[in-house]
């Protein structure tokens, strides 16, 4: 399974608007809506993974399934303890109830949905004007962004789905397309993916598909990574999965092997050295092809890759070792760096290989993986959570990033972007003050022992500290108080969040928040107000927000409501008014209808973007169109 964040609210399609909790959480919330658990197949670590149950839920679902076997109805859920009828209304749209070994595929049992979005700014950016005299660069398409996804579920095995999309100023629907195959089953042949797929092993230093959660005031969870394996791949990100086939075999109760292997053509940009050889200068990851230029990037690097990821688990001990190799091969080389580079990975051959493992003892769960690429650079991560009471929760992270490390799918936690160049210690406390509040707050200590990106010096520090007090009023109130303090390069950023959430009555919800950040001299903050109306066939919302930050460094970001299965976090900067209102219509069983209407004014400037993303005026207004149909 996917690892997926997200925060139990009782909805079935459409999200109540979140606070910043969600927002950490909200990004693939729709993977169990259209890919629910099956509570007769799911795994202990998929149930960990999901973040959906406490450790307590899942230890005592897992001994119940035990003692009957095979669940014939999900109503059985609410026989074990502390799974009773409030918690399962608000999970039962993430969970199904089918057979173990399911016929073959049976049309009134099997589900398809087929969605079809699209979204564009009524304001006329420049790459869609007549070129000029200055510049006769312009984008190819129409102002258009496009996605047509489908999935569908055959069985409780047997799954597929594919997805279409173009961003704005692309020629066609399929410049971007992607899809896969995947069978299940509790035979040798555990699971296989045939198309696009992401690996999730270890601890990240090797393999990381999907989403990761990072540093985050969910301090415990944040320490915690499960080997997941393969997971079949659908997203409109361009970058960043394999495409091939990938297999788990399981060979005995406690030996399984999964193997890949793909091929794919990469974006990039080339040089040609002084020999006349091409040369690889950067992977463009944006999967934009606008432009003449942007097209010409296009496929331009070929990648091979194959890996083995070999997981073994005694049954007389609860240890889970895992062994991970990764061979990839790129049509272009790449040079020798220069600079803060120079330590760097080059070449057109790469082998990453770590060991990592997974060891619960008592209520200590501790986990660890040691990673080495083929420059022999190394890099190592381990951390430990538990329960020091009923009401204390501790955790820690060691990280030591080499600094030529390389692993190109590697996304362990850490300060910079990639796992390199990084010595770093994070420690978590959960304090639950009582039954409605609790504090949460981390430390993170890092250390940067070459020079980077804009830093000459070596050796160079900071720390970053985060606190949160929530609290809850069943069924009625939420909120919480949370400070932030990172420390860099001499630089000191502070942030404060105050967020409430209160539900008046049973159709109408009110969110309202109030975010500041300072940087030296500079004080920007932010002030929304969401309304939320859901009744029956009608979902509607609304968000009113104001912000004022001298510049792009004190910027507030802020998940924003938008159309369901849809994520957006965008960064609230400058002096401007934002207005949104989101609907949502259920036509009927199979049909679904939304649509989004999104507009920010500024009062600082006279263009809104650069480049022929420009826009001559002070506004911006963006419109999303989505209609889905699920056939049962």
């Amino acid at each position: 399974m996917k690892t997926i964040l997200f925060f139990l609210t009782s909805f079935a399609c459409f999200a109540q608007i979140p606070t910043q909790e969600e927002e950490e959480k909200q990004s693939s919330f729709d993977y169990y809506i259209t890919n629910p658990l099956n509570i007769n197949l799911v795994s202990e670590t998929e149930l960990q993974s999901s973040l959906l149950f406490s450790a307590e839920q899942i230890a005592l679902f897992i001994a119940f399934r035990k003692q009957i076997g095979t669940f014939q109805s999900i109503l059985e859920l609410q026989s074990i303890p502390n799974w009773d009828l409030d918690f399962l209304r608000r999970i039962q749209d993430f969970l199904v109830c089918h057979p173990p070994n399911p016929r073959w595929w049976k049309p009134h049992s099997s589900t398809h949905q087929i969605l079809f979005k699209t979204d564009w700014t009524a304001e006329t950016k420049k790459g869609f004007t007549d070129p000029d005299l200055r510049s006769k660069t312009r984008y190819v398409g129409d102002r258009t962004n496009q996605t047509l996804r489908y999935r569908g579920q055959l069985n409780a095995n047997l799954r597929m789905g594919f997805l279409l999309q173009k961003d704005a100023g692309e020629k066609d629907l399929s410049d971007f397309s992607s899809g896969f195959i995947e069978f299940k089953s509790k035979g040798i042949l555990e699971k296989i993916i045939l198309g696009d797929f992401i690996n999730q092993w270890g601890q990240g230093l090797v393999q990381s598909g999907g989403f990761s959660l990072g540093k985050s005031f969910e301090s415990i969870k944040a320490t915690q990574k499960f080997n997941l394996g393969g997971l079949a791949y659908s997203s409109s990100m361009e970058y960043g999965y394999y495409r091939g086939i990938n297999t788990t075999l399981k060979l005995s109760e406690f030996l399984r092997i999964q193997t890949f292997a793909s091929y794919r053509n990469l974006d990039a940009t080339t040089g040609t050295d002084s020999t006349g050889s091409n040369y690889l200068r950067t992977r463009v990851e944006d999967g934009f092809h606008r432009t003449a230029s942007e097209i010409s990037h296009k496929e331009a690097l070929q990648e091979k890759t194959a890996g083995a990821n070999l997981v073994y688990s005694p049954l007389s001990v609860p240890l889970v070792i895992q062994l991970n190799g990764v061979f990839s091969e790129w049509s272009l080389a790449k040079p020798i760096g220069i600079g803060y580079k120079q330590p760097e990975w080059s070449g057109n051959k790469l082998q990453n290989y770590s060991i990592s493992f997974q060891y619960p003892f008592r209520n200590i769960r501790m986990v660890g993986e040691f990673a080495t690429s083929g420059n022999r650079q190394y890099s190592l991560i381990q951390s430990a959570a538990t329960s020091l009471s009923k009401k204390v929760d501790v955790s820690y992270l060691f990280r030591n990033y080499g600094a030529g490390y390389f692993s190109p799918k590697s996304n362990g936690l850490s300060e910079n972007s990639e796992n390199l160049n990084e010595i770093g210690l994070f420690l978590g406390l959960g304090y639950q003050i009582n039954k409605r509040m609790k504090l949460s707050s981390y430390a993170d200590y890092f250390l940067f022992p070459g020079p980077k990106y804009q830093v000459v010096a070596s050796n160079t520090y900071g720390w970053e500290f985060l606190s949160r007090l929530q609290w809850e009023k069943r069924h009625s109130a939420r909120g919480f108080i949370q400070g932030k303090w990172t420390r860099k390069e001499e630089k000191d950023l502070i942030q404060i969040s105050l967020d409430g959430h209160y539900i008046a009555i049973k159709s109408w919800d009110f969110h309202v928040r109030a975010m500041a950040s300072k940087l030296g001299s500079e004080i920007g903050y932010l002030l929304l107000q969401d309304m939320k109306w859901d009744h029956g066939k009608w979902n509607v919302q609304g968000r009113f927000a104001y912000m004022n930050t001298p510049s792009y460094d004190t910027r507030n970001y802020a998940y924003e409501p938008g159309v369901p299965y849809s994520f957006l976090l965008p960064a609230y900067a400058g002096k401007a008014i934002k207005t949104t209102v989101v609907m949502a219509y259920q036509w009927n069983r199979e049909i679904a209808i939304a649509a989004k209407y999104a507009r920010i004014q500024y009062q600082d400037r006279t263009e809104v973007g650069s480049g022929l993303d420009a826009i001559e005026g002070n506004t911006k207004t963006d419109i999303t169109l989505q209609i889905s149909y699920k056939m049962h």
